[in-house]
């Protein structure tokens, strides 16, 4: 673990609690300060117990990009911009990852650039290369890795996805995996369910276009990890699990 990982509150906390309840030992087996050996213990348990958790604060982060979310969907309704995106590693003139919404039936990516763009290809043929919504929350994620993922292929991806779920409690669990030519990334909700099935409501065509903030950090970690756009091809909801069927273009 590289000092930059280290000096992070969820791990040092554990190093100082550590420090705490060997001295309380010391003093309760070596010494007549048992007073002092109880406080030791006490602040060594508190100290492992309450800084803990990621440095995102997951609820407050969700809150600021639900409303991101929406504002894009907003803009996508008034262009007409309905059909199912596709999630965009950095790419050839990208050094970010965007999602590329299309009005209709693509059969090859357009050029894509960094900038927020609306994207013509004549003939009525428009799109909108945006932000994934769960990029801040994939950045997150993979500062936690001690390597890139992009190019690293399924167990990259799975590696990040499990930062994602278990590091941050973004999901309860995930899969990802490829089957008779696609990639299929499957999502079981935890805690946050109910943030998603509202965001449904107000879009219904969210999951298909970018996804939600947290469906959109596992999408854009997949097309990372693969480095090859996907396509969504398929979306479907069974009580708290999510299930994407995707195509590499």
């Amino acid at each position: 673990m590289d000092m930059r990982r280290f000096l992070r509150p969820e791990y040092s906390s554990k190093f100082i609690g550590v420090i705490f309840i060997s001295i309380s030992i010391y003093l309760f087996f070596f010494t007549d300060h048992i007073n002092a050996a109880l406080a030791s213990l006490f602040i060594g348990i508190f100290t492992l117990l309450i800084v803990n958790s990621p440095t995102v604060e997951e609820d407050v982060s969700l809150a600021s990009l639900r409303s991101g979310v929406l504002s894009y969907h907003e803009i996508l309704e008034d262009l007409e911009v309905a059909d199912k995106g596709v999630h965009v590693p950095p790419t050839r003139d990208l050094t970010e990852s965007k999602v590329y919404v299309p009005a209709g039936e693509i059969d090859s990516l357009p050029a894509l650039y960094d900038e927020i763009t609306v994207v013509s290809l004549g003939k009525g043929k428009v799109g909108m290369s945006i932000d994934p919504p769960g990029l801040p929350l994939l950045k997150e994620a993979k500062q936690r890795l001690e390597y890139d993922i992009e190019s690293g292929g399924l167990e990259s991806g799975r590696e990040c996805m499990g930062h994602l779920s278990e590091g941050m409690g973004l999901a309860k669990s995930f899969s990802i995996r490829r089957e008779d030519g696609k990639v299929k990334v499957r999502i079981t909700h935890g805690r946050y369910f109910e943030y998603c099935d509202d965001l449904r409501d107000i879009s219904t065509d969210i999951c298909t276009r970018t996804g939600c903030p947290i469906c959109s950090s596992y999408l854009t970690a997949a097309a990372q990890s693969l480095s090859e756009p996907l396509r969504v091809l398929d979306f479907e909801v069974e009580g708290k699990h999510v299930k994407y069927d995707l195509e590499e273009i």
